[in-house]
């Protein structure tokens, strides 16, 4: 079980630093990722492609972060 779980924490810090690296690149750089299409049944215009990098980048921050077990409760005593 140990194992398998370390396989996950594993997988997870990999995946937060690859999206973390995909949404860095869309940020600086909003043309390379065009958008998938227009919102259809929204109410609005969908945000602008910094606004949705910036938003991946920090889901993906929290999935490496934690991937490296920096979002653990501390144990109880």
């Amino acid at each position: 079980m140990k194992q398998l779980l370390l396989l996950i924490r594993c997988l997870l810090l990999l995946a937060g630093i690859a999206g973390m690296l995909v949404s860095a690149w869309a940020f600086l750089d909003p043309s390379a990722f065009p958008a998938l299409g227009e919102a259809h049944g929204m109410l609005g215009r969908p945000p602008s492609p910094r606004w949705r990098a910036a938003f991946a980048f920090v889901v993906s921050l929290a999935v490496a972060a934690s991937g490296a077990g920096l979002l653990r409760h501390r144990s109880l005593p």
